[in-house]
């Protein structure tokens, strides 16, 4: 591969993190709001509303060009809606959400994964063009802004300001275009490459594209089974630079 590639990285669980865990702290919310809710049951009302509500698992190659819409006020509502879903035995459900929205937008309460600085730096030796691309709203800006790790990236795309979210077929058009206007030339599939942890949205999607893509797969079980080649699958963002030759 060419040194001079666009990479383009997913955010949370690849690049940072929420401290504590993000069902601790809507576990901790929910019981300072008065939820009985056990954390086994948070986990499972936590995917099954991310399934209903945000499209995730949604197998790329059936995604409708257009049909995930996204922007400021849509992630706003659909957020509020996964409390009322997760949260169902709480009466003061706004106050809640309110308190949630607020601690994630909080740059503090994230961190960025040990592996991330390196990688970065590795990758931008060699020239690429560093972008984060994500399924966030306009808070995700301030958080990248906040840590010095994260200085060497060039641009920032969510997609409540593409308008679309992942693995929709439009969100990473949308990129493409940006990306191209900001560089001032026309880019190829080739020269794009996508990282994430979502194996829909980072890996699917992209190369349904015809981007090259790595998932990662911070867990690290082999026993995993997902369509997805071994050579593009890394357990670390220390492995990409490698893995990229």
């Amino acid at each position: 591969m060419s040194s001079s590639k666009i990479i383009l990285l997913d955010a949370v669980s690849t690049i940072i993190e929420t401290q504590p865990s993000v069902i601790d702290v809507y576990l901790q919310h929910g019981q300072r709001f008065g939820s009985a809710l056990e954390e086994a049951d948070v986990k499972r009302r936590f995917k099954s509303a991310r399934q209903k509500l945000f499209s995730v698992d949604t197998p790329a190659k059936e995604q409708i060009e257009g049909g995930l819409v996204s922007s400021d006020q849509i992630e706003g509502e659909l957020w509020r809606r996964f409390i009322d879903f997760v949260f169902d035995d709480v009466n003061e459900s706004a106050e809640l959400f309110d308190a949630l929205w607020d601690f994630f937008a909080v740059p503090e309460n994230w961190c960025v994964y040990s592996d991330v600085a390196e990688c970065l730096f590795q990758l931008k030796r060699r020239g690429c063009y560093l972008a984060i691309a994500s399924n966030f709203d306009s808070r995700l800006i301030p958080i990248v802004d906040h840590f010095e790790e994260l200085s060497t990236v060039d641009d920032v795309f969510c997609s409540a300001s593409l308008g679309f979210r992942k693995p929709d077929p439009a969100f990473y058009r949308q990129v493409l275009t940006k990306v191209s206007r900001n560089l001032g030339a026309d880019i190829s599939s080739d020269d794009i490459i996508f990282v994430g942890d979502c194996i829909e949205n980072d890996f699917h999607g992209p190369r349904r594209m015809g981007w090259s893509a790595f998932w990662l797969d911070r867990t690290g079980e082999p026993e995993k089974e997902v369509d997805c080649p071994p050579s593009c699958r890394i357990e670390s963002l220390d492995q990409l630079p490698g893995a990229m030759e």
